[in-house]
């Protein structure tokens, strides 16, 4: 895998920042032959299909018009799977109101491991409801969040 061109970067987020979103991650890979353009958006709130699809429409009318990526390539344009760790508060931020696993590393040394409904968070934690009562995780504490699938 290896960074695009800085210019693909700076056409991709002025086409997200269109959008009231950002770029998380931005990569270059090899797919067999070809060449893949990995683009995954970030946001607060969950990203709309359409949104993603018109986006990736208008990122692809600005590469042509720019060619700033030798050869041919594939655009690829996503968001975080539900699988993705959470870490940040910007993580965090994107889960209010779903369950959220999070393996915590309280200053004791100790491990502990909460379950909860995210309903809060800032800058410092995580605030969760973990079975009728809030309870607020340090984001530096925080080894491993993850999601908690419905099924």
């Amino acid at each position: 895998m290896t960074m695009p061109p800085s210019r693909v970067r700076e056409l991709a987020e002025q086409v997200a920042s269109g959008h009231g979103l950002d770029i998380l991650e931005l990569s270059l890979r090899r797919q067999g032959r070809a060449q893949v353009l990995s683009v995954v958006l970030d946001a607060d709130a969950p990203i709309d299909a359409d949104v993603v699809e018109q986006i990736s429409k208008e990122l692809s009318r600005s590469l042509d018009a720019d060619d700033p990526v030798p050869g041919s390539y594939l655009l690829e344009v996503t968001t975080p799977g539900l699988e993705r760790p959470l870490q940040s508060g910007r993580d965090f931020r994107r889960q209010r109101g779903h369950e959220v696993q999070v393996v915590c590393a309280p200053g004791d040394g100790s491990r502990s491991e909460l379950r909860g409904t995210v309903l809060d968070v800032d800058d410092d934690a995580v605030t969760l409801d973990v079975d009728g009562e809030k309870i607020r995780v340090p984001l530096s504490d925080v080894m491993r969040g993850k999601v908690v699938l419905p099924w």
